[in-house]
């Protein structure tokens, strides 16, 4: 769906976890994943979550974000002082005819 980019996603500082949401529908049916700095979010990084679904024309989103805190950001990259876990995620809507992208900027509140 068009929105202002990037959509600002506030989330109190302190907070356990953060959802972005994210929906989009094309013909034929769209595929979504999510992006951060370029490269597709892996499965195997155990910091974000993702659920996918088609509810009728539409195929939806939620990435959860884990570790949001400035706090628990700090403590897990050993004291660097930089969150990697706040920022800009892309959410990528994909079909054999094309892309749309719609850029979400996760920050602390």
């Amino acid at each position: 769906e068009a929105a202002p980019e990037p959509e600002l996603v506030p989330v109190p500082d302190g907070s356990d976890v953060a959802a972005l949401r994210c929906r989009a529908q094309g013909v034929p049916g769209v595929q979504l994943h999510w992006e951060r700095d370029g490269r597709p979010l892996g499965a195997s990084e155990s910091r974000y979550q993702e659920q996918q679904w088609r509810e009728g024309p539409w195929t939806r989103s939620v990435l959860t974000v884990a570790n949001v805190s400035l706090e628990r950001a700090r403590s897990r990259d050993l004291g660097s002082g930089r969150n990697r876990t706040v920022g800009a995620f892309v959410c990528v809507a994909q079909n054999p005819l094309g892309s749309a992208r719609r850029r979400l900027l996760l920050q602390l509140a």
